[in-house]
């Protein structure tokens, strides 16, 4: 099977995604990675007009180097400038789409906009433009896969299209404990913001009187990142509608309880009560929880991560839906 690949995405994430799908792929199928490099910096006007009209050109002309190229099967992740790439409503070859989310600025009201009336009017319209390329985009293409139940079903409702659930993974030999005593320390991974919980996470440090460990950006390597989940009592895993979750799946496999809200993704990998504690956005619950976090409760992480989440697994499941469009 010869396989291109094709994503637009900065460091993060859905960058791990393909990186991981690439190793497993490419030991066993021909894979040539396609992506783009676009210039960020210009003026809004300017880079509106750039991703909604020159971007689709460019597209274009991918998928039709892709299609002369004699591939069997492309898998598309997003752009970063469109969510679904425009590359779907252009290829000829055969296409999964991998859907990690959707574009949460058009679907999600806690990101909406408000401002002065002719910037609110600009991005509404922005927004609803980009709306509908996200939605015929994926429409186009021949399967999606997504990583939860939760974004399945918002796929349902956005594209009116079945999906299949392809968990993410966590490498277990990187991701452990230390073996070394714990601090009283919490750790916090994403940026600085409300979406992301990031207060509530201050607030709880603060009230349970721990040391709170703030990672942002990509700025430690996978082993020096295991090392700070093993340093800390708990995980606060706090993002609004989170739609999968890598976080929660590392730090249990670093036998580090996650408390998360109750959520998203985060109900589909928490084993509530058993690995960690699914919350409401209520600091003193969260307080509560983290003074009597059972001992077993690590261990129980770990062993769930194992059992239900490597990338062999997302691997498996990824390559029989790329056959399954040759058939």
């Amino acid at each position: 099977m010869k396989i291109a690949l094709f994503h637009n995405l900065p460091m993060g994430g859905a960058r791990r995604v393909v990186g991981e799908q690439i190793f497993y792929l490419s030991q066993r199928y021909d894979v040539r990675v396609f992506e783009l490099n676009p210039q960020l910096k210009s003026s809004r006007l300017k880079r509106d007009f750039d991703n909604l009209v020159g971007l689709s050109g460019k597209h274009k002309r991918l998928a039709r180097k892709i299609d002369e190229s004699g591939f069997d099967v492309v898998l598309a992740h997003p752009d970063r400038l469109t969510q679904a790439p425009f590359i779907l409503r252009h290829l000829k070859t055969p296409s999964v789409y991998f859907c990690e989310e959707l574009l949460r600025i058009a679907y999600e009201p806690e990101l909406g906009y408000s401002g002065p009336p002719l910037n609110e009017a600009y991005e509404t319209l922005n927004r609803k433009i980009r709306k509908r390329a996200d939605k015929k985009n994926a429409e186009s293409a021949g399967k999606i896969l997504v990583a939860s139940g939760y974004i399945r079903k918002k796929v349902e409702d956005a594209y009116s299209r079945e999906s299949l659930v392809c968990p993410l993974g966590v490498d277990t030999k990187v991701f452990k404990p230390s073996g070394k005593k714990r601090e009283k320390q919490l750790i916090f991974v994403g940026e600085e913001t409300n979406f992301n919980g990031y207060p509530l996470a201050k607030k709880v440090a603060e009230i349970a009187g721990l040391r709170l460990k703030v990672i942002t950006g990509f700025k430690l390597s996978d082993a020096q990142l295991a090392e700070e989940y093993s340093k800390s009592v708990a995980a606060l895993c706090l993002s609004r509608n989170e739609p999968f979750g890598l976080v929660a799946l590392e730090a249990m496999a670093c036998e580090t309880p996650v408390l998360a809200v109750n959520e998203g993704g985060h109900r589909e990998t928490v084993v509530d009560g058993k690995t960690g504690y699914l919350l409401p956005r209520n600091p003193e619950a969260f307080v509560e929880k983290l003074g009597s976090l059972p001992r077993h409760m690590g261990k129980k992480g770990r062993e769930h991560v194992k059992k239900n989440f490597t990338w062999e697994k997302h691997g498996k499941i990824l390559e029989e839906c790329l056959k399954s469009l040759l058939q």
